[in-house]
């Protein structure tokens, strides 16, 4: 994992945090995009099985969105509800 690259990484962290793979990754980040929260853009690059590699970028509503869930949890770790290591992921380590 070290030596693949920063993409790779964070795909595979995406993967760990919701538990699904790539295709069902797609899906979300169109219904993601559709929502406002976030904004592809295509890279011009085509990989391994002919599709085009996308990458997404949150938008002001989505950082919005972000903190708000983020804020959520922690206030859900305060009381205790969650221990700390629940919303922890191997890659954060990386």
């Amino acid at each position: 994992m070290r030596e693949s690259p920063p993409e790779t990484r964070r795909q595979v962290r995406i993967e760990r945090a919701v538990c699904i793979d790539r295709k069902e990754v797609r899906d979300f980040m169109i219904k993601l995009e559709n929502g406002g929260l976030v904004a592809s853009k295509d890279t011009g690059i085509v990989g391994r099985g002919g599709h085009p590699i996308v990458t997404w970028n949150i938008t002001e509503a989505g950082k919005m969105w972000r903190s708000d869930i983020g804020r959520f949890i922690q206030l859900g770790q305060r009381m205790e509800m969650y221990p700390e290591e629940f919303f922890y992921l191997p890659s954060d380590a990386i």
